[in-house]
């Protein structure tokens, strides 16, 4: 078909179609944002509705929990009680298992003369007296506190000597002095 129009009536055509085009496009525009704005609106009210629930909720809970408060409040502070028992436990040390491990240690015919145990002492050298029978007994002293490593260490020999006049008993007339450093950490 052959288009006689003046080019004047073509061009007014060609702007009424653009016209209609971008009218439909705002038409899809305007019914998308009124969806959206519909989704939003939709979104808001179910979310408002949610958060009122769940408020109400927690107002209940609360409400049952009140009676439990004062029984909370115990616990927490029974909890901080125990942990600081906890750490003053921690630190303790055991002087019964010391002493019965100085006493495991001690060989036949050897008994204690002195024996002075503090918590200031564990870790640094430390002096142990004792008075024995034979020579081999004392000896034997400085041996068996060497082979209990987990609980003494750096063992030494003092002195060994015979007949002190501070004895009342001449069974144990030979005088030994060990000297041990006890180790705090085994003992706990």
């Amino acid at each position: 078909m052959i288009n006689l129009l003046p080019d004047s009536h073509k061009s007014e055509i060609r702007a009424a179609r653009a016209n209609v085009l971008l009218v439909r496009y705002i038409a899809i525009l305007a019914a998308a944002i009124a969806v959206l704005s519909g989704i939003i609106a939709a979104a808001y009210v179910v979310l408002d509705e949610k958060e009122t629930l769940a408020e109400s909720l927690v107002e209940a809970h609360n409400a049952k929990m009140a009676p439990y408060e004062a029984t909370r409040t115990e616990a927490e502070a029974l909890r901080a009680s125990l942990s600081d028992a906890k750490a003053i436990l921690d630190q303790k040390v055991s002087y019964t298992k010391l002493v019965y491990e100085i006493a495991d240690s001690l060989p036949q015919g050897v008994v204690l003369d002195t024996l002075e145990l503090d918590s200031s002492l564990l870790g640094s050298p430390m002096t142990i007296n004792a008075r024995a029978k034979t020579f081999e007994s004392a000896s034997q002293l400085k041996d068996k506190f060497a082979s209990k490593s987990a609980i003494f260490s750096d063992v030494k020999l003092l002195s060994l000597e015979s007949g002190s006049t501070n004895v009342s008993n001449d069974e144990y007339s030979i005088q030994v002095s060990v000297s041990v450093v006890i180790n705090k950490v085994a003992l706990q």
